[in-house]
């Protein structure tokens, strides 16, 4: 095809390929800070930030699981906390979360037919002691949803029944309906690869999304769960309607929220697939030089891995070449 004159990233003002970054990126400097110090030692500044953030649920979930990414590398801080303060409900919560991310990270991502032994003994054995200290952060913390999010995970994990995860679905729910990280982890247990098909899921998924704006990107993630088992539907009318919703929460009064920055390689991802792409350009333009998202991280057919930051660049490019020289 002919491409436009100026029509590449660069020309339109983005930041060069060369300054991409596929590194983990959150704009709350609260947090940063609190990461910050606990890597000096000093987990004050975390707990502080947790409890500030006690009934802006989605923001405190996010805040917990990016620690405790965190403290799966460095534990001495939260160590420290524990110790210091037995008991304190936040700290709890910490823990429960961190062990259940130490369990993912022995694991690793593969498939079950392609996880070792070696990997799914530890596996198991930290999801089963993680079991306790979140039941018992449920507990400590009675109106947080987080630690609830955190047995969803566990839940998947362990191939727990519809039943056992239903109640654990209704005790996160009651707390927090449109909880979204909650929401993220279900549509997880509930698609093929793991305790569902792709037909509960998608259920799960639109039904979400007509509930709040903050849920209505989960169908895009829906299609993109879907593409990985190879069945892409990306030009559904499920895909459509999610269009209808995401795009007016990711720029309007979901710009800010925690997921939104992942919610934008998704939505870039589907409207590339349906030609859209003034509006991939659009959404290229808020994600600035960050590409650490998800979807970065698999070939453009979704069969490999890729490298994320030369496939964030590839398809940037294409959306500009593609795009009206306006966008």
């Amino acid at each position: 095809m002919r491409f436009l004159p100026g029509s590449s990233a660069a020309a339109r003002g983005m930041v060069p390929d060369a300054e991409l970054s596929a590194e983990p990126f959150t704009d709350d400097s609260a947090l940063t800070a609190a990461r910050v110090a606990a890597l000096a030692g000093d987990w004050h500044p975390a707990a502080k930030l947790i409890a500030e953030t006690a009934g802006d649920w989605d923001r405190r979930t996010a805040v917990v699981v990016a620690l405790a990414k965190l403290a799966m590398e460095e534990r001495a801080w939260l160590r420290a906390w524990l110790a210091d303060r037995p008991g304190n409900p936040d700290a709890a919560v910490m823990e429960a979360e961190t062990l259940v991310g130490l369990a993912w990270q022995r694991r690793g991502g593969a498939r079950a037919a392609h996880t070792s032994r070696q990997q799914s003994g530890p596996f198991f054995k930290l999801l089963e002691h993680a079991g306790p200290a979140a039941w018992r952060a449920a507990e400590l913390a009675e109106a947080d949803p987080t630690p609830w999010a955190t047995l969803l995970k566990i839940a998947t994990g362990l191939g727990a029944r519809n039943q056992s995860f239903d109640g654990i679905w209704s005790g996160l729910t009651v707390r927090a309906p449109h909880h979204r990280i909650g929401h993220d982890r279900a549509l997880q247990y509930w698609c093929a690869k793991w305790h569902g098909s792709e037909e509960r899921m998608l259920e799960f998924a639109v039904g979400a999304a007509a509930k709040a704006p903050a849920l209505s990107p989960l169908p895009l993630i829906a299609a993109f769960e879907m593409a990985l088992e190879g069945a892409p539907t990306w030009r559904a009318e499920y895909v459509q309607k999610a269009f209808d919703q995401a795009l007016p929460w990711l720029d309007g009064d979901g710009a800010r929220h925690p997921a939104t920055h992942e919610d934008r390689a998704y939505t870039i991802l589907a409207l590339m697939h349906n030609s859209r792409y003034d509006e991939a350009v659009a959404q290229f333009r808020r994600l600035g030089g960050h590409a650490d998202g998800h979807v970065w991280n698999f070939t453009e057919d979704i069969r490999g891995m890729a490298d994320p930051v030369k496939r964030f660049a590839r398809t940037r490019t294409l959306a500009c070449r593609r795009a009206a020289k306006q966008a």
